[in-house]
């Protein structure tokens, strides 16, 4: 399959945190559009939490890391996974660790990447890249930066798919999960 032919761009807004063009394009069957809309994002770093076997209430268990922070986007609080964007030059799995730590405290030594996956791909250009950080630990106090308001969060598997189900979610966390998830098992 071919691309589409770009016959113009023009920026409409273009700074720090996003570019938004406005195409005239030719599709794969000749037809003319001429004004599809582009965002142009940063990608993103997610990160599947799991702490070190802990015991509590006589049972050992490992527990995944949530957390809670107002999104302005949906004037919301949202509970998810601890991710962020990918500065300029950074690789994905150092944003990853990077904002592990920032956002919660945590560090971990044991990291498998789980994949990337594209967003909104048809108006968005971004990419959300996935790892399972193991054996996590808490080694420091969050470093959130002037924006980040948010809550840190250790649940059980079971009570962080039910937390999910009755909390204001992303569409990221539950997907994250499931990537995770299936590794763990295997």
């Amino acid at each position: 399959m071919t691309k589409w032919k770009t016959l113009t761009t023009q920026y409409l807004e273009k700074n720090n945190w996003i570019a938004l063009r406005k195409e005239s394009c030719i599709t794969q069957t000749g037809k003319k559009i001429d004004e599809y809309y582009v965002m142009e994002i940063q990608d993103v770093s997610c990160v599947i939490a799991i702490t070190k076997e802990k015991e509590e209430q006589n049972k050992k268990e490992k527990k995944v890391v949530l957390v809670k922070e107002y999104k302005h986007g949906v004037q919301h609080e949202i509970l998810q996974l601890p991710c962020g964007y990918i500065d300029k030059g950074e690789e994905p799995f150092a944003a990853a660790k990077r904002e592990l730590q920032e956002e919660t405290g945590y560090t971990s030594k044991k990291w498998t990447p789980l994949g990337k996956f594209a967003g909104s791909p048809g108006r968005l250009t971004h990419y959300y890249h996935f790892f399972l950080a193991e054996e996590c630990e808490k080694t420091s106090e969050p470093k959130l930066d002037e924006l980040e308001t948010l809550s840190v969060f250790e649940y059980s598997w079971k009570d962080a798919e039910e937390q999910l189900k009755k909390q204001n979610t992303d569409l990221v966390t539950p997907l994250g999960l499931a990537l995770a998830k299936k590794v763990l098992e295997n």
